[in-house]
């Protein structure tokens, strides 16, 4: 399988993770919505406009939307790739791993959506956001292997994710806001 890196491919992951960032955030925020909240909403965020939220429930499951959303994105990408062969859905596949990953590490220091979750339901800070990671990395390990995109290639969607990341990050904190 032809794993190299073309400019269509670049521009490929840019629009995985601008729209990935988007979705996931626009999940919590139309959960939010739904739930009778005023809510707010960057490229990075979803939040509450003013206020709190009515029920512990009701936080935790604006909390799940983004998480559920990513976690669909990446089984529907999985089974796009499967049936199809097409090397440019593997961006949105390796990003949606990534930033659950990404979200896993942040929770470190400030608790992220699964890690919220988790510890409300009493299972610990760390077990859903692991279980979540190791779900997707299981489908990018067996997409990778079917698909035969080798150790360099994972690195260059792991480097083009991570500079497109800032660049979604610094917009929503200096730019957006």
């Amino acid at each position: 399988m032809n794993s190299s890196i073309n400019i269509k491919y670049v521009l490929i992951t840019a629009i995985a993770v601008v729209s990935s960032f988007f979705f996931h955030e626009l999940a919590h925020f139309i959960t939010g919505k739904l739930l009778g909240y005023e809510m707010g909403m960057t490229l990075n965020s979803a939040f509450l406009l003013e206020g709190e939220y009515r029920s512990a429930w009701h936080q935790q499951l604006v909390s799940a939307a983004g998480p559920l959303f990513t976690i669909l994105q990446a089984f529907v990408i999985f089974y796009f790739i499967k049936k199809t062969n097409n090397r440019y859905w593997y961006p949105f596949l390796f990003f949606a791993f990534y930033s659950r990953v990404l979200a896993m590490i942040i929770s470190i220091f400030n608790p992220n959506d699964e890690a919220r979750i988790s510890a409300w339901l009493g299972l610990g800070y760390w077990m859903l956001p692991l279980l979540v990671s190791f779900t997707l990395l299981i489908l990018l390990i067996k997409t990778s292997k079917e698909q035969r995109y080798n150790l360099k290639f994972n690195l260059i969607n792991y480097l083009l994710s991570t500079v497109f990341i800032a660049g979604v990050v610094f917009s929503d904190q200096y730019i957006f806001k």
